[in-house]
């Protein structure tokens, strides 16, 4: 059986991951809206709201994205290759909506911490959405 690797590997893997995309996807993307700060109280009513939704929304989708193609393409994101921890299936093979599912969580940061308190509750320490979707983030070797 597989052993599930520490809270401290899990957590140095999302941070890692988080890293990555805030240097590649958010802080570039981040620029389009940063023209649009308001500097004082009138400018709130000429903020491009839109805009604003439109940046955010597009950095949640490519970061969400990120996790789903690397899980279900090689089973592990690029924090989890450097600290050596993988996904794998209870059942069967990995399908993409169980990898789907398993990261929907990370569209919403306060989501994203509730479903991790459910890593110290179980003894298999899953997330609740891995508990739901019979997916295990394993230590490899």
């Amino acid at each position: 059986m597989s052993l599930p690797p520490s809270n401290l590997k899990r957590l140095g893997s999302f941070l890692i991951d988080i890293l990555i995309l805030n240097v590649f996807i958010t802080k570039p993307l981040s620029s389009l809206i940063e023209t649009n700060i308001p500097q004082n109280i009138t400018d709130l009513f000429t903020m491009d709201l839109g805009n604003i939704f439109f940046v955010a929304s597009l950095i949640s989708l490519i970061n969400f994205i990120y996790w789903i193609i690397l899980e279900y393409k090689i089973k592990q994101t690029i924090g989890a290759l450097i600290f050596n921890i993988s996904v794998k299936s209870e059942t069967k093979s990995l399908t993409f909506l169980q990898i789907f599912i398993r990261n929907i969580t990370k569209l919403s940061f306060l989501l994203l911490i509730i479903d991790s308190i459910g890593i110290l509750f179980t003894k298999k320490k899953q997330r609740f959405t891995e508990k739901l979707t019979k997916t295990l983030t394993i230590e490899n070797g």
